[in-house]
């Protein structure tokens, strides 16, 4: 399977540099035109399917880069940030948000959302076994999937992985591996 996982395009959340977990919030015009340039560098890519998050930011994003109908997936939300929704990451504990051996005292914690990250990827591959899928998320999910593939560091901080507004990662999930993530 070939995974392409990519983040929605720019919010007024995103551009404040604030926490928008579950909530909903709207592409800005920036967002708008990273989701066409965007289209523009998947041009040749024959998406098998396209699935997005429920959340208005990545169903928007989705429906401007294919043509392809948009299946959606609420297992691809973004992470339940609790009490740091709307919240400036230099305002909060980020670093202790994201590291998976810290105990989290809001919202949804690593090792629940790497959890629902498995689930997902193996019903993913059961169902589209050497196909190519397109997955439109958010940054939160992007980095489980992230972590759940590559594995988790040793220093247990997931923050060192960047995921920039409509940035994507390409999977190459070779079918003899299909056993390690499906058991």
């Amino acid at each position: 399977m070939k995974l392409y996982v990519l983040r929605h395009g720019e919010t007024d959340t995103n551009a404040f540099k604030m926490i928008c977990g579950k909530r909903e919030c709207d592409l800005t015009k920036d967002g708008i035109n990273q989701a066409r340039e965007v289209k523009k560098k998947l041009a040749g890519i024959n998406f098998d399917a396209v699935i997005s998050s429920p959340l208005t930011r990545a169903r928007v994003t989705a429906s401007i880069i294919s043509d392809k109908p948009v299946i959606i997936d609420k297992r691809l939300t973004e992470r339940d940030y609790g009490a740091y929704e709307l919240k400036r990451k230099v305002d909060i504990d980020y670093n202790g948000f994201w590291n998976y051996s810290k105990k989290q005292t809001t919202g949804e914690s690593v090792k629940a959302l790497l959890n629902r990250m498995g689930i997902f990827l193996k019903d993913l591959i059961k169902k589209y076994p050497n196909k190519t899928v397109l997955l439109v998320t958010h940054s939160g999910v992007a980095r489980g999937i992230h972590y759940y593939l590559t594995g988790i560091p040793r220093d247990n901080d997931l923050t060192k992985l960047e995921i920039p507004n409509c940035s994507f990662r390409v999977y190459e999930i070779k079918e003899e591996n299909y056993e390690n993530i499906i058991n």
